[in-house]
């Protein structure tokens, strides 16, 4: 199985969703016909991002609003206290219909992922993201994933490498302090309890242990008081043996099958009225549903070393007793979860849907983990700290945001929150001597899949095929973008 792009480029000057400055956004761009989920992994690690079929990579010391990956470490995750109330109110709400007070902030619109981002910089790319450069029929190129021994290049030469592992805690677990547990945002203190409990979790984290270990040692040293889990909170809503006002049921349903069609019409009927109620999206923002919530990319694949039900991409709806109240869209990828979008019916904005869906997101990730160890962190697509309305995927901790220039994580704590504040831009690793263990040098060029016509070859092959005696840029800057193991992994294809 291939990956196959189609670069576009620099696209440069378009218009920011979240300054609103008409011509200031700057990225890159391809259009992906195909694409394994561990080769996704791979560029979202680089600082990718699809929106349907198209990926982009902001060109970060350029372009208006930098847009820093963010991920949160989901075995790591403590609730905090407006988590539990929202939990709260939604199980009450099941158990006795009663609504309770609508705070009406900004979570209620957020959470995680792209929750609440429509009108967000990652989806305003217009017709570069709807209409593909070149069309790629993929009838005369179906049969490289069947016929390996009709390559033109040893079987060897195409590597199935693995994502090259970022330690998250470089540079930053260790600047941990007192100070860095209020958020750096100008919250209120926290009590002395919670401060000495988050310093002996940070210690044990720092250790190396897992969750399970640092689970047993906290009740160790709290005896019985017992802090209350994420899965214990939810675990509190209505059984179904419970005499109970509403029964809420989370389905998960991959793009691909018959069962997601056949709910099709309903989960767009509730995009709609999200759009148009909550966004003020015009009627045809809201025609591109298909095109960027469920045509995706990613092959569905399982195997021994994936979850029960896959990698790929997924809806994962809220049925509130028989009636689809929201829908959150996600990919399961080698290594994480990653959010894509979130919607609601308008209806039930009192729930905090936001903010509660991505709550459900991180325990979700936290189950697959249990069967595939891998997959330990949620990611939440893009922070935007110069746009303050974007700050509250912060609100997850430990979240990691990744450094543009090295891609190392870095845990998002006052010293990183410090430095934003002072540039938008920063190379978050503060060693002057780290660099890209990805990048790609001037031999890597050469190992550059090329896709031409119904074949593919090494770049050093097709230069001599089409009589090119140095690279050109335009692959340099692909590869450079994508890194040295995708680039020697991944179809580029050229008409």
């Amino acid at each position: 199985m291939f990956t196959i792009v189609d670069f576009y480029g620099k696209q440069s000057d378009y218009s920011c969703g979240y300054c609103k400055q008409p011509s200031s956004c700057q990225s890159h761009g391809m259009w992906a016909h195909t694409m394994t989920c561990q080769d996704y992994q791979d560029l979202i690690d680089r600082g990718w991002r699809r929106s349907g079929c198209y990926c982009y990579k902001p060109e970060m010391n350029t372009t208006c609003c930098p847009s820093y990956t963010i991920k949160c470490d989901a075995m790591s995750f403590r609730l905090s206290k407006s988590h539990k109330k929202i939990i709260k109110r939604i199980n009450k709400f099941l158990k006795d219909g009663i609504k309770g007070k609508d705070d009406g902030g900004a979570e209620d619109e957020g959470g995680s992922g792209t929750h609440g981002e429509s009108g967000g910089g990652d989806i305003e790319m217009g017709d570069i993201a709807r209409n593909p450069r070149k069309e790629l029929d993929l009838n005369n190129v179906r049969a490289l994933n069947r016929k390996e021994d009709e390559r033109e290049e040893p079987s060897h030469d195409v590597v199935d490498g693995l994502c090259l592992a970022k330690d998250r805690n470089a540079g930053s677990s260790s600047n941990l302090s007192t100070k860095s547990s209020t958020g750096g945002g100008g919250q209120p203190p926290k009590k002395a309890k919670l401060l000495r409990i988050e310093r002996k979790r940070e210690k044990l984290i720092q250790k190396g242990l897992n969750a399970e270990e640092i689970e047993q040692k906290m009740k160790e040293a709290k005896g019985k008081n017992v802090e209350k889990s994420l899965e214990d909170f939810l675990d509190e809503a209505p059984k179904e043996d419970d005499q109970a006002a509403h029964r809420l049921k989370l389905v998960t349903v991959c793009t691909s099958t018959t069962e997601f069609k056949q709910s099709l019409e309903a989960s767009f009927a509730v995009y709609e009225k999200y759009q148009t109620q909550v966004h003020n999206d015009p009627p045809k923002k809201i025609d591109e549903y298909l095109a960027f919530l469920v045509t995706s990319p990613l092959k569905f694949t399982t195997g021994s070393n994936s979850p029960n039900c896959g990698f790929g991409s997924f809806h994962q709806q809220y049925w509130l007793d028989d009636r689809l109240i929201a829908v959150g869209v996600i990919d399961i990828l080698p290594s994480c979860v990653s959010s894509v979008y979130f919607f609601y019916d308008p209806e039930f904005r009192f729930l905090s849907l936001g903010t509660y869906a991505s709550l459900r997101e991180l325990a979700f990730t936290r189950k697959l983990h249990q069967h595939t160890p891998s997959i330990a962190n949620y990611y939440m697509g893009f922070y935007i700290h110069s746009c303050p309305k974007m700050r509250y995927k912060s609100n997850l901790y430990p979240s990691y945001l990744l450094c543009p220039e090295v891609y190392s994580w870095h845990l998002l704590d006052a010293r990183v929150v410090q430095k934003l504040d002072q540039n938008k831009y920063c190379r978050l690793n503060e060693d002057p001597k780290a660099v890209d263990r990805n990048a790609v040098g001037p031999e890597d060029i050469e190992k550059v899949l090329i896709l031409h016509g119904s074949s593919y070859r090494r770049y050093s092959l097709y230069m001599k095929m089409i009589g090119l005696k140095h690279p050109d840029e335009n692959t340099r800057l692909y590869a450079n973008l994508v890194g040295r193991e995708c680039s020697a992994r991944m179809l580029l294809y050229e008409a």
